[in-house]
């Protein structure tokens, strides 16, 4: 006669038999089977037993308050062993507690036995599960007979087919989903050599907070249950993007800037103006560099990148604003001010000193500087208010800008002094002179903001100012006669200067300060501007009335030159580079370039004598 009993009800059920095979224990218990698909579809069964309060027969479930107790007649009795769980391949090691177990013998599971067995107490046997399938009895031999079966349950061994995620944070705290099979007594997921504790939500699916990593990089996942551990899956972590610098930060309302990010981290970066996402966005191979447009906007936007690995905002952001081009007018001693949108002149002309030259804008475009080469004078622009804020007294006969891209030094070309002037843009005053080669008229600064490349008409050649020492930084650079413009590719590697007495631009190497070429463009070059995307130059031919453009990939001219008007001079390229300007010294007017065919636009009346041209 054998008694089964839940944890709060027993019932007497009559067998003859003392012991029981696995289907004899199955029956006897009231077993419910379910099973559950693996990936593919094919069968694999796994058996839950539950134990229910006054059920007709006694269930077995995996919980501590359903505990089933046997005895009989004859032989030890057993309590539960534990674990009374493991996986179908055996070697689990498990303890058998009870009554009358000295000199145990064997120790059965289902008609298999086990091995390792060892006598600890004459009240508690050990032993090793050998493999088997679904639920057994166990039992123990003694000199007095054999004991009441109790069940034993392998499980299959877990197996995952997929995270919900691939990838996350190295901090950690995303929630993943793994999808397999047998995953219903999951205990611990591990990411690499961290461990988390899982939530069970079926047979097939679990799901995982995930533990911060050590560092940025692949680790294996598995999961472990009482039938053992997973396959491996591979999860990456992922570290922080980094930002160090967005160009331009300023921007087009309508959208459609192209910009660049650069730091770390970026790869599967997505980017949003606030809160509206940019278009077009890539990344390079290495993760350091972020390409994209904007998108259309506002004011000052928050530009927030995300990827795998987290979120990081762009310090400073981006800044919509009109987009304009200041026209200096040598003849009239006034800048004027272009709406690049519509191509339409905005407000009323700009006093400035007299004769003025060169005009550049400060990183954030908030000020535009300006050369007054007939009263000696920089005068500083509000770009807000379109009022001069400050005027600088500086040598004589100023005539080129350009401006540090932190913004923090403006540097001055004298083209009757041989001298560049250096000032400092906070204070609005002369820090220092730096002697180049005579009448120095063009001026660039590269974009890491530590070389300034002059040009000299008189010598024919190009200095180098090394901006931490303010001092010329090797030989001159030897170029063609008269050069006059100079401009730096946005990569920093080149940089292009025109050659108003030989009719060329010299190519230089930024990395030897060397001429790699020389390209023949027009009559009398005065004037070049590299498009943002760093594809093309665009070159003024003064004698010709026409603009050449270069190829930077080739160096070589491409299509025929756009005819614009009479003397052209200064030529500059809007921010989203789908326009350029060009002055026309000699028809006083401003011809705009679609760039994207290379055909002028419109004519625009300025000011006497237009110069120079600076977009921001």
């Amino acid at each position: 006669m054998l008694w089964a009993g839940c944890a709060s009800s027993a019932i007497r059920v009559a067998r003859r038999a003392t012991s029981l095979s696995a289907p004899g224990l199955a029956g006897l218990l009231g077993a419910s089977r379910r099973a559950a698909r693996p990936c593919s579809g094919a069968g694999r069964l796994h058996i839950e037993y539950v134990c229910q309060p006054g059920d007709p027969d006694a269930a077995v479930a995996g919980r501590p308050s359903a505990r089933v107790h046997m005895w009989s007649q004859a032989g030890g009795v057993t309590m539960p062993i534990s674990p009374n769980k493991g996986p179908t391949a055996g070697g689990t090691q498990v303890t058998i507690t009870g009554t009358n177990l000295a000199g145990t013998s064997a120790v059965m599971f289902g008609t298999k036995p086990a091995t390792g067995i060892v006598q600890v107490s004459p009240t508690q046997v050990t032993a090793v599960s050998p493999a088997g399938n679904g639920v057994v009895g166990v039992t123990v031999t003694t000199p007095g007979g054999v004991s009441n079966p109790t069940p034993f349950y392998y499980f299959d061994p877990p197996f995952l087919c997929s995270l919900s995620a691939s990838s996350g944070p190295l901090a950690g705290g995303s929630v993943l989903t793994l999808t397999g099979t047998a995953l219903s007594t999951a205990t611990s997921v591990r990411f690499g050599t961290h461990t988390a504790v899982p939530t069970v939500v079926n047979d097939r699916q679990i799901t995982v907070t995930v533990p911060a990593g050590d560092a940025a990089g692949a680790v294996a996942v598995t999961v472990t249950t009482a039938g053992g551990t997973s396959n491996s899956l591979q999860y990456t972590y992922v570290g922080l993007p980094t930002v160090t610098a967005l160009s331009p930060t300023l921007g087009a309302p309508s959208g459609g800037t192209s910009f660049t990010l650069t730091g770390t981290n970026l790869t599967g970066a997505s980017v949003t103006f606030n809160g509206m996402p940019a278009t077009a966005v890539t990344v390079n191979a290495a993760g350091t560099v972020l390409t994209g447009t904007t998108p259309a906007g506002t004011g000052q936007a928050i530009v927030q990148v995300t990827t795998p690995g987290g979120s990081t905002t762009v310090p400073g952001g981006f800044t919509y604003t009109l987009q304009r081009a200041y026209v200096t007018n040598t003849g009239s001693s006034s800048v004027m001010v272009i709406n690049t949108a519509t191509s339409t002149l905005v407000g009323s002309p700009i006093a400035v000193g007299a004769n003025p030259r060169g005009v550049a804008f400060t990183p954030d475009g908030t000020r535009a500087y300006v050369a007054n080469n007939g009263s000696a004078t920089v005068s500083v622009i509000d770009t807000a208010s379109a009022t001069v804020s400050t005027t600088i007294p500086v040598s004589s006969t100023p005539h080129g800008v350009a401006i540090t891209p932190d913004g923090s030094r403006a540097y001055v070309t004298h083209n009757g002094l041989s001298i560049v002037s250096v000032i400092d843009t906070a204070a609005n005053t002369v820090l220092t002179t730096v002697s180049v080669g005579s009448n120095p008229y063009g001026v660039a600064v590269n974009p890491a903001g530590t070389r300034v490349y002059v040009t000299s008409q008189g010598t024919g050649t190009v200095s180098v100012i090394d901006t931490a020492t303010n001092t010329v930084t090797g030989s001159p650079i030897v170029v063609g006669a008269s050069p006059r413009g100079v401009a730096i590719t946005p990569d920093g590697t080149r940089a292009y200067v025109s050659n108003s007495g030989s009719g060329t631009v010299s190519v230089i190497s930024t990395a030897t300060n060397t001429v790699l070429t020389t390209v023949t463009v027009g009559t009398t070059p005065r004037r070049v501007a590299i498009a943002p995307d760093g594809a093309r130059a665009y070159v003024t031919n003064s004698g010709s009335g026409t603009v050449s453009v270069l190829d930077i990939a080739t160096n070589t001219v491409t299509g025929t030159p756009i005819t614009v008007g009479t003397t052209p001079y200064g030529v500059a390229i809007t921010t989203d580079g789908v326009r350029a300007y060009v002055a026309n010294q000699g028809s006083n007017t401003v011809s705009v370039i679609d760039t994207a065919t290379n055909t002028g636009l419109t004519t625009i009346t300025v000011g006497t004598g237009p110069f120079a041209v600076a977009t921001a």
